[in-house]
């Protein structure tokens, strides 16, 4: 069992047609390298599908910050399964939700309750006489897990159990004897699958060797896993080596491409001779790369030196002795004798606020330094969530500066722009003094109690604002209002009005309104029908004074 090595923020509502957009995740760099911890977020997504509604794949991620990586997971050590997710528990019983390891969710035990560490709109319960956990999004989508009775075999605690759609359908997968996934089947007349074949002997027993999709009886594509052996320098027995994506040609399989991976191999720490750990990622080779280094896989990749695979490889990395990526080197560029690669280079360090641990004190700094040598430097709360980032050319000493600035909850509540940011100074413990009447601050607003008949919902997003510097008046640029489906004790709130100011006099007025409203396949929460209905165009803009609708109808599966 694997748990994140440091507490952080990634928590956001799930968005769909019918939800307020999402702030994007703005807590990586572009590479990316996450800033508040300096863990490598890199996903391998090469094999998905959807079928019967099920959206489905075998998508892995790296974990370089992750605590008890001692044993190898299915795909190797460090590495995740996002359709396989699984829950991690730390000494205090509280629990965490990994899917993608980088964007895992933590739940704090309280009593027989389990509260959100940071704001979230998703839910997790333990049913201790059924054993499972049971994890519901905002958009009503379930997805249980065995729980750490001790009655339950180790190997499947806190493991995959089901996945509940918002139609209700519900997809189990299927274990073999030695408690691993073998199967996840959608459908019928064909079913679609998700298969899984194991390595059976070797040093690598227990690992994926096929996840193979299939339609009937027929296949269609896999990836197959190769791991590394004894006596390799290039990884330890149960890191993972190549991932090949294969396509079934109707007797035998086709190479679509391979991606190569190479690890560090000791855990005695040296910046220059050494700058890394045990399974800790080197190389990232994905298949164009792959292609380049090994002359379209005549070559074995185990022979290529260093030197000369890093003019190949789309990612390189260093560490510090703590685990965090020092440097990264980027995008070789696919000749032997070539070092026109791109380096970004990292360092840290940290704050302890004295007297208050509000979500807009800065506890972490990271400082970029990117190819052309300019520095970025970001500053993260305890959540690690972005709060300040200082861009600075480093030739002129010209700087640019943004910030966050979240509520207690940990939620955005005012987006700042460089022009409203007077100064920055690490000795103010929220860094930034913002001007009193220039610069552009956006401001977002939450429900603070639920009032389904005027389209409140307690937490959601209610405003989206503006305003001209900090002492600027507020001028509400868009609204949102909330209708609700309920289906057993399942409760989901799609929009039911986006309205649009289109005048900032008194603060936003001349308010054009989008409505939505739904029909549902009975019995859940899958929408039927979607009717949205827009602004009436007056006459005097030479409409016809009646709002125009558009009537979108879906099946079972949620397709249109």
């Amino acid at each position: 069992m694997a748990t994140s090595s440091e507490s952080t923020n990634n928590s956001s509502s799930s968005s769909s047609s019918s939800s307020p957009p999402c702030q994007k995740n703005k807590n990586f760099s572009n590479n990316p390298i996450r800033y508040s911890n300096g863990a490598i977020r890199h996903i391998q997504d090469r094999l998905n599908s959807r079928s019967y509604g099920l959206e489905w794949g075998h998508t892995l991620s790296y974990g370089s910050r992750v605590d008890a990586a001692t044993v190898p997971g299915v795909n190797g050590f460090r590495w995740f399964v996002a359709q396989l997710p699984q829950l991690g528990k730390d000494s205090s019983g509280n629990i965490e939700v990994i899917s993608i390891i980088n964007d895992s969710e933590w739940f704090n035990k309280s009593g027989a309750t389990y509260i959100s560490r940071y704001f979230s709109l998703d839910v997790l319960t333990e049913d201790t006489t059924n054993k499972w956990f049971t994890f519901t999004d905002s958009l009503g989508r379930v997805t249980k897990f065995f729980n750490f009775d001790s009655s339950i075999p180790a190997a499947k605690q806190g493991q995959f159990m089901s996945y509940t759609d918002q139609y209700g359908s519900t997809f189990t997968p299927t274990y073999n004897g030695s408690n691993q996934v073998t199967a996840l089947s959608a459908g019928s007349s064909p079913a679609v699958s998700y298969n899984y074949d194991y390595y059976t002997s070797g040093s690598n027993s227990g690992r994926i060797q096929y996840v193979t999709l299939k339609r009937g009886s027929t296949n269609v594509r896999r990836l197959y896993y190769t791991y590394y052996d004894s006596g390799s320098g290039n990884g330890l027995i149960g890191d993972l080596r190549t991932e090949t994506l294969e396509q079934w040609n109707g007797s035998s399989w086709d190479n679509l491409g391979t991606s190569y991976f190479r690890y560090y191999t000791s855990d005695t720490f040296n910046a220059t001779t050494n700058p890394g750990f045990s399974h800790g990622l080197k190389f990232v080779l994905g298949p164009e790369a792959f292609d380049r280094a090994t002359t379209g896989g005549s070559t074995d990749p185990d022979t290529i030196s260093d030197s000369s695979l890093k003019n190949y490889s789309d990612n390189y990395f260093e560490f510090t002795s703590d685990k965090r990526v020092s440097k990264e080197v980027v995008n070789g560029p696919g000749t032997p004798s070539s070092s026109s690669t791109s380096t970004y280079g990292y360092s840290y360090a940290v704050n302890t606020p004295s007297s208050s641990s509000s979500n807009n004190f800065w506890t972490k700094k990271t400082t970029e330094t990117l190819p052309d040598g300019d520095t970025q430097t970001v500053y993260c709360n305890s959540a690690g969530q972005k709060m300040v980032t200082v861009l600075e050319d480093v030739g002129t000493g010209n700087k640019w500066n943004e910030a966050l600035v979240y509520d207690a909850q940990g939620r955005v509540v005012q987006e700042v722009s460089p022009e409203a940011i007077a100064s920055v100074s690490e000795a103010v413990g929220g860094l930034v003094t913002l001007n009193t009447s220039t610069g552009l601050i956006r401001l977002k607003e939450y429900y603070t109690s639920t009032d389904l008949a005027n389209g409140a919902v307690d937490n959601y997003l209610r405003y989206e604002k503006i305003k001209k510097g900090s002492s600027g008046s507020e001028i509400k640029v868009r609204e949102y209002k909330y209708t609700s489906r309920s289906n057993g004790s399942k409760t989901i709130y799609p929009i039911w009005k986006d309205i649009v100011y289109n005048n900032d006099a008194g603060g936003g007025t001349d308010p054009a309104e989008t409505t939505y409203d739904y029909t549902f396949f009975t019995g859940s929460l899958q929408i039927e029908q979607k009717t949205t209905t827009w602004p009436a165009i007056t006459t005097a803009q030479n409409g016809s004074n009646t709002g125009n609708t558009k009537v979108e109808r879906y099946d079972q599966y949620g397709n249109l």
